[in-house]
Parts: structure tokens; C-alpha cells; sequence
């Protein structure tokens, strides 16, 4: 993201809002298309929901992968299924 048409010393007002929304819609794309292969390898159905401000995607009303976003963009989604210990 890059400000343009600006002057030095102007102030740059960034919509947090919008880079969160968008934050959230990118990794919401990336568990969607991971979804049916971590149903392969668990042999378990998965729903994706919200808890709190993270991702999750649940089987049975638990939570079995967490999900976040790295600072350079890659999804990572953390198996919680093995006793809840990461």
C-alpha cells in the first residue's frame, strides 16, 4: 500500500478497518481452499467460524485449526486436534 498524490510532510491516514476486512477475507480465501484437504487427512467434517478476532475451523461445536496470517502473507493453520497442545 502506497500513498499517492501526496506532498512531503502531509499526513497519511491509513482505514484500518479496510486492511483488516481484507486481512480477514485473505486468510477466510485460504481456509476455504484448504478446507477439503484437511477433511481428507482427518476424514472429518469441517465448518469455518469466527472466534473472537481469529479464523477457526470446527467438527462437532470444537475447535480443531486455528488460523492466522504471517506478516509476509502465508497462512498458517495450526492443528489443534492432538490434545490441544501445540
Amino acid at each position: 500500500m502506497s500513498p499517492s498524490g501526496t506532498e512531503p510532510g502531509d499526513f497519511v491516514e491509513f482505514d484500518m478497518d479496510l486492511i483488516e476486512a481484507d486481512r480477514r477475507q485473505r486468510l477466510r480465501d485460504a481456509l476455504n481452499r484448504a478446507r477439503p484437504i484437511l477433511e481428507r487427512e482427518t476424514g472429518v467434517q469441517l465448518q469455518l467460524a469466527n472466534d473472537g478476532n481469529d479464523l477457526v475451523l470446527t467438527t462437532d461445536g470444537k475447535i480443531r485449526f486455528r488460523a492466522s496470517l504471517a506478516p509476509d502473507g502465508r497462512a498458517i493453520v495450526t492443528d489443534l486436534g492432538s490434545g490441544d497442545l501445540l
